[in-house]
Order: structure tokens, then C-alpha cells, then sequence
């Protein structure tokens, strides 16, 4: 009995575990106090942020000197770029104009060649070469010849000089001959070729 009794004083002077820790030195500061405010989003073309508070007059003036600076700036790149795209295509026309520098130089080789023991045909084949040698360098810089014979007439394309009457009406507005080749680049037309156009006509009867 004697032990039961002092087990049940044990129990009742031992601290609960539940009870609520007591709010003292050791407590958090920031316990029940609500967090501040994120500041919201900055507008990037506003004014600097200083330590005093800016009135309209000064708050404009400093965006118009933000502006200016904006303004300024992107007139040097516009500057810049213009410059790199005009150095781009000075070389561009540099390296073409060095190719056909050396179609020239066999031009005027085929010019220069001797008439005594030169046949005809010798000359013929000379400049055959030549022209084959210049197509090639007009073709590895995008230009692309524009011959549409047998094709059907394109004004975007083709300017038509005269009509060739034909009595076959499935030849009608087809090329029937190219005067002179055209020429593009792309999606340009550096010149429309020259052709001429069947027209078929339907008998009276």
C-alpha cells in the first residue's frame, strides 16, 4: 500500500507533456505576425528608384532622359548592323566578281587566238566553253536561267514579243520560241525572258 501511495505523489508533482510551452526569451519574434509584402512588379522604362519620393516634373524628366538614352542606343545598333550587312555584301560581290574575272581572262584568251590556222569550229568550241564556264558560276551564286520553251506563257515571267498562229488548239499560249534567255535570283526576276507565243485561233464556220 505504502508503494502505491507514493507512485500516485510521483505522478501528480512530474509536468505534463502536453502543456503548452510558455511564451518567454526563448520564443520566436515572428510568431503571429503576418510577413510583409512582396513589392509588386517594376515597370522597366519608370524612373531609378532614389530614396526620396519624385514629383511629376522630376518623375518625367527622368523618363524622357530613359528614353533618350533608349533611342540612342538603338540608333548605334541600327548603325552597327548596317554597316555589318554592307561589309557581308562587299564580299559577296567581291568573291563573285572574282569569279567572273577569270571567265573574262578565257574570254579574251579565245578573243586573242590566232586566225591563221584557227578553224571555225576550233573558235566555236572555245567560246562554247567559255559560256558553259560562266552559266556554272551564275548558277553556284543562285541565278538560274529562265528558257521556258514548250512551257505555258507566264506574264510573271515571260514578256511575249509576238504570236505564232498554230492550228493545234492544245499549243495554244505555249512559248514556242525564247528570244532571248531570262534570269533569276530566287524569287526575283533579275529579266523576264523574251519569247514569243503560239496562238490558235478557232475557224469561222
Amino acid at each position: 500500500m505504502e508503494t502505491k501511495d507514493t507512485e500516485r505523489e510521483m505522478e501528480s508533482a512530474a509536468p505534463e507533456d502536453a502543456a503548452p510551452e510558455a511564451v518567454g526569451d526563448g520564443a520566436d519574434p515572428d510568431a503571429g505576425e503576418e510577413a510583409p509584402e512582396t513589392p509588386g512588379h517594376v515597370d522597366e522604362i519608370g524612373p531609378p528608384e532614389s530614396g526620396e519620393d519624385l514629383g511629376p516634373a522630376e518623375e518625367l524628366a527622368a523618363l524622357r532622359d530613359r528614353h533618350l538614352r533608349l533611342a540612342a542606343e538603338f540608333d548605334n545598333f541600327r548603325r552597327r548592323t548596317r554597316g555589318e550587312l554592307g561589309d557581308a555584301g562587299e564580299r559577296a560581290r567581291a568573291e563573285l566578281a572574282g569569279k567572273l574575272l577569270e571567265t573574262m581572262d578565257d574570254l579574251q584568251r579565245v578573243a586573242d587566238t590566232p586566225l591563221d590556222g584557227t578553224t571555225t569550229e576550233a573558235l566555236h568550241e572555245g567560246i562554247g566553253l567559255v559560256a558553259r564556264k560562266f552559266a556554272k558560276v551564275l548558277s553556284d551564286n543562285g541565278v538560274e536561267p529562265v528558257n521556258p520553251v514548250g512551257e505555258r506563257f507566264d506574264p510573271n515571267l515571260h514578256d511575249a514579243l509576238m504570236m505564232t498562229p498554230t492550228d493545234d488548239p492544245e499549243q495554244d499560249e505555249l512559248v514556242s520560241h525564247v528570244v532571248l534567255i531570262g534570269y533569276r535570283l530566287g524569287d526575283r526576276l533579275l529579266r523576264p525572258a523574251r519569247v514569243t507565243v503560239y496562238r490558235h485561233e478557232a475557224e469561222d464556220g
